[in-house]
């Protein structure tokens, strides 16, 4: 379940256009404290999203279909070249993480999908600890539904024959 709500989420963010009509997010990848780890880390273009599951308490609802409310939190990696104090130029250069987060959340409100309830936006968090990044996170919650333990039964037929006395 959580490999088809990573690719949901993936081909969702790939529909968010820059300025000039091109994929804006040039990276994607599960959450495994990139920026923290940097050092280590394969490099990679930005903005970049990584998606964080956050833990989960399943309710078995019958059937053997599970449910839970999920927090997802996609952190939105830029890079921070400029400052935002002094020149109106630079200022401008490196607020525009904001924008991008502008156009994400305009993106995922009210995502869904057969299996999952609409998203709502509960946090958004900006991590300024990094020398060359800007991590700025951005909470959801929804519901999931988990069919993956339901059984397909199949009906049998009886075969035999009622003789009347």
């Amino acid at each position: 379940m959580r490999k088809q709500l990573y690719l949901d989420i993936k081909s969702r963010l790939e529909a968010v256009k820059n300025g000039q009509g091109e994929q804006l997010f040039q990276h994607f990848d599960l959450w495994n404290r990139q920026v923290e780890l940097i050092e280590q880390e394969t490099p990679f273009a930005c903005p970049a999203v990584f998606v964080e599951f956050m833990p989960m308490e399943w309710k078995t609802r019958g059937n053997r279909v599970q449910d839970c409310d999920l927090t997802v939190r996609l952190h939105i990696v830029t890079e921070s070249l400029v400052g935002s104090a002094g020149e109106a130029s630079t200022e401008q250069q490196a607020l525009e993480c904001f924008d991008i987060i502008d156009l994400l959340t305009a993106e995922l409100h009210g995502f869904g999908t057969d299996y999952m309830s609409s998203w709502m936006h509960t946090q958004s968090i900006t991590s300024h600890n990094h020398d060359r990044y800007v991590d700025n996170t951005e909470e959801y919650i929804c519901n999931v539904r988990d069919f993956s333990a339901v059984r397909e039964y199949v009906p049998v037929t009886p075969n035999f024959r009622v003789i009347p006395q």
